[in-house]
């Protein structure tokens, strides 16, 4: 989700192209200057279409042809951004940097969010009835240490309460 909404950036970018400067709606609105020329400059391009979800430029084939419309007519960050009504140039220079390390597969669409912590238990691919005697001695000594610290665990939210008890 968007920072700010699109409304706020096209009513933001029309004051500026009205001849507000933007430093004077940079106090104002507690935005950087240069984000305020930014929206400008898309709002300037394509007037009421501003800001829609570029959902054409998910893949990597279309990340890479932006990038090559910009070096082919030899546009800056921002402009380019401004002319794929990308919600940022930073999102461009992402592309550009990934594609510089990684290549072409660096622009393929990366998952977002946080990694599990817990490493995944990898599950035996046969049932009981076809496990080894060593698989099945391993399993039983696995779920004995697991079960003996649950009791300790227990054993000591036990004593835990007894102590607060006391204090009482």
């Amino acid at each position: 989700m968007s920072k700010y909404s699109r409304n706020l950036k096209i009513s933001i970018a029309n004051e500026f192209l009205s001849g507000v400067s933007s430093e004077i709606l940079s106090k104002k609105y507690s935005i950087c200057s240069s984000q305020i020329r930014y929206w400008g400059q898309v709002v300037a391009i394509h007037s009421n279409d501003s800001f829609q979800p570029t959902s054409h430029l998910r893949d990597a084939q279309a990340r890479l042809q932006a990038l090559e419309l910009m070096w082919a007519n030899d546009w800056s960050l921002g402009y380019t951004s401004a002319m794929l009504n990308l919600v940022s140039p930073g999102i461009l220079s992402a592309w550009l940097n990934r594609y510089r390390e990684k290549g072409f597969v660096g622009l393929a669409h990366q998952s977002r969010g946080r990694l599990s912590m817990k490493p995944s238990r990898i599950a035996s691919t046969h049932c009981n009835d076809e496990k080894t005697v060593e698989e099945l001695k391993e399993e039983i000594t696995y779920l004995q240490a697991e079960n003996a610290v649950l009791k300790k665990l227990e054993e000591l939210r036990q004593t835990k309460r007894q102590q607060t008890k006391k204090k009482r």
